[in-house]
């Protein structure tokens, strides 16, 4: 079983599919049994939808990268304190 900060660090390559069938598993039997990660995963699934969905932002594929790794560094940082 992985940890919730192990969920988090995979969170946004999971949410894109990019992670291996292993990982999608463990990330998968974690979100199973917790409440607390199944809820960010559910909150951010949706935050992106909204977003995408109102055509109203638009990120360019350059941009978004480098706004992707500096979100998750921040929630890994955060975790660890």
């Amino acid at each position: 079983m992985i940890t919730c900060e192990q969920f988090m660090a995979d969170l946004g390559d999971y949410m894109e599919g990019e992670v291996a069938a292993d990982v999608r598993r463990k990330l998968e039997s974690h979100l199973a049994h917790c409440r607390t990660c199944k809820v960010v995963c559910d909150s951010t699934e949706k935050t992106v939808r909204i977003v995408t969905d109102s055509g109203s932002f638009y990120l360019p594929d350059e941009a978004a990268g480098p706004v992707v790794t500096r979100i998750m560094e921040r929630i890994r940082r955060d975790l660890e304190s």
